[in-house]
């Protein structure tokens, strides 16, 4: 062998970027080198969010009460009508249904086991929804000068029986509110 002539093993190559080189494919050697670049300006899917924005707007006005309503007359209750009433200030909703005693939407007994016994017996679980109520009202307001309103609304259908009203104004007094309001349609003289 000469001496500027070096033994060239099969196995060794040349350094540098030899992968997929081979493929005659002009974008696979453009990507593989580093040559594909992304496009600098990107579109907006401006359908979808339209549509999204579209809901958005709906949700918000079915949402809102421009009348400032407290009570929300439920679908399956038939308020009475009063031709005297004055508006209703926040406090804790009792509804009275045919089914069901709820206090601010959360379910405390069924009207059916309240009216089968004819005694005026105290509601527990109405009790002690509204005693945390009352504590959290507490919390919030400590160190001022405001007092307890004690005050509740209930809303009831107008053929329910007045054992289960009964109960539920008894069961509210003992709680600590003493101020209750009922919730009715205002109706014309």
């Amino acid at each position: 062998m000469s001496a500027d002539k070096k033994p060239v093993h099969p196995s060794i190559n040349k350094p540098g970027k030899v992968l997929l080189h081979h493929i005659p494919l002009k974008f696979v050697t453009d990507k593989v080198a580093g040559g594909g670049k992304k496009a600098m300006n990107q579109e907006i899917p401006l359908i979808p969010f339209i549509d999204f924005l579209i809901t958005l707007v709906v949700f918000l006005l079915m949402s809102f009460s421009a009348s400032g309503e407290i009570v929300q007359q439920q679908a399956d209750i038939n308020m009475p009508t009063a031709v005297n009433a004055t508006d209703l200030e926040e406090a804790p909703v009792i509804t009275i249904d045919k089914r069901v005693i709820t206090v601010a939407g959360n379910r405390v007994a069924d009207t059916p086991t309240i009216l089968s016994t004819p005694q005026l017996e105290r509601i527990e679980p109405m009790i002690q929804a509204l005693e945390q109520r009352k504590r959290n009202w507490d919390t919030i307001y400590a160190g001022t000068a405001k007092q307890f309103p004690g005050i509740v609304i209930v809303q009831a259908d107008q053929d329910i029986d007045y054992l289960a009203v009964k109960k539920v104004m008894f069961s509210a007094t003992q709680a600590g509110y003493a101020n209750i309001n009922f919730a009715v349609n205002k109706g014309s003289e």
